[in-house]
């Protein structure tokens, strides 16, 4: 036997392996086709916090720090693009009748646990200032948890001049005076404070109906927080539970007609 310990290859994960996959295979001509489809500009890139407007062009000049300039830009341009969706939701939500938003709703494909969370968004005016002067902060969430400052706490922190688009929560809640354990802190460690796991293999229809009659009568004596389901949760689970029976039934079939044949073989 030999003592020998064999090294063993690195683990990759999934996202990695296509990564490398797709590296090897397009590393050639991807860059080529990028030169040909897209102009690149040999002006030195750099951040504009003010920017609405995505720079398609390519980096002529390779450095660093051109690179992060327009990639930074690009992102929070993306990032406002998706604060703008909240605030037409909400414009939407107001404008127009219960049924023709329900419309948009349904055309936009958004679960309704989503839509809270963007119509809050979106509500919030005090937002608008933040958004105006290239200061909102680029996380969903942190923009989610401004929703419920109190105004003088939103003052103090629109007029510290050190936030920025890029600081973090625990900046933010430190620059308008949230201490901890405070009514404004604990309303916002509750906006995540828990998920549904669904087990697809013991639900049924009929009883995540009951589940659901007793979780809305549970919650009447906790008006704190609401729980509401997605729109197309329930079809969800339904559409697990039909393939997991036809799965169940289509087995079954196969055994019954495996164990015919072999009596009838016997």
């Amino acid at each position: 036997m030999s003592n020998v310990i064999e090294k063993k290859p690195p683990q990759h994960n999934v996202a990695e392996t296509i990564a490398e996959e797709l590296l090897e295979r397009f590393g050639k001509d991807t860059p080529n086709e990028l030169s040909k489809q897209f102009q690149r500009t040999a002006k030195g890139k750099v951040f504009d916090k003010m920017s609405n407007q995505l720079s398609t062009s390519g980096i002529e000049e390779k450095s660093v720090e051109n690179y992060y300039n327009q990639i930074t830009s690009n992102r929070y341009v993306a990032r406002k693009g998706m604060y703008l969706v909240c605030r037409d939701l909400f414009d939407a939500k107001v404008n127009l009748s219960t049924t023709e938003y329900e419309r948009l709703l349904s055309k936009l494909g958004y679960s309704q646990a989503s839509v809270y969370k963007q119509e809050s968004i979106g509500s919030d005016f005090r937002l608008f200032k933040m958004f105006n002067q290239g200061r909102l902060p680029e996380s969903w969430t942190t923009q989610y948890a401004l929703t419920q400052f109190n105004d003088a706490q939103f003052f103090k922190l629109i007029n510290d001049k050190n936030i920025n688009h890029q600081s973090t929560l625990s900046q933010i809640k430190k620059a308008a005076g949230i201490e901890a354990g405070s009514e404004t802190d604990k309303k916002i460690s509750l906006l995540g404070i828990a998920s549904l796991k669904l087990d697809k293999e013991k639900v049924n229809n009929t009883s995540f109906v009951k589940f659901e009659n007793s979780l809305k009568k549970f919650m009447k004596d906790y008006k704190f927080v609401t729980v509401e389901f997605a729109n197309d949760f329930k079809k969800k689970v339904k559409t697990i539970v039909d393939n997991r029976d036809k799965k169940s039934k289509k087995s079954n079939t196969l055994y019954e007609n495996e164990a015919e044949a072999l009596q009838q073989s016997a």
